[in-house]
């Protein structure tokens, strides 16, 4: 089961990174450009147990892809946890980490880490490793850029 870890400096509040992330708004300004994400009946709030589904559309054939997730760890500031509900998306199997960490009075990690088990057995393991590793690494190397610079320009 791969597994991608992300990690960014910030020179802001652990509570600044949170109240970021915690917001739904969020998703849409860190997603790559030419990927297409959309919240379907977003939730209330978040928390522990609150399940979302994303429709999701990516090139270069921008099928949209439904996508349902739950928030299985929720810990205000510092992380929460999401899973792709069983059968409900494009993977076998998704878990995504997001750790806020502070690192002195304003300053902080950001920190993904993303577990996943390709689609499609056999297939999904060889589109791992000629599309889907890369594809990932490229747009969390860009969510962390475009946080970083949306957080420390304000």
């Amino acid at each position: 089961m791969p597994t991608l870890t992300f990690h960014t400096k910030l020179a802001v509040s652990q509570q600044t990174l949170w109240d970021f992330h915690n917001s739904p708004a969020a998703l849409t300004k860190i997603t790559p450009p030419g990927t297409r994400v959309r919240l379907l009946d977003p939730p209330e709030s978040l928390g522990q147990g609150v399940i979302f589904t994303l429709v999701v559309s990516q090139p270069p054939l921008y099928v949209p892809l439904p996508w349902r997730c739950e928030f299985v760890v929720y810990e205000p500031p510092c992380r929460f946890v999401d899973h792709q509900v069983p059968g409900k998306g494009p993977f076998a199997f998704w878990e995504h980490e997001h750790r806020f960490e502070p690192d002195g009075p304003d300053s902080c990690l950001l920190v993904d880490t993303i577990t996943y088990t390709p689609p499609l057995g056999f297939l999904g393991r060889i589109a791992d490793r000629l599309f889907l590793h890369r594809t990932l690494t490229e747009m969390f190397a860009y969510r962390h850029r475009v946080t970083k610079e949306a957080l420390e320009s304000v």
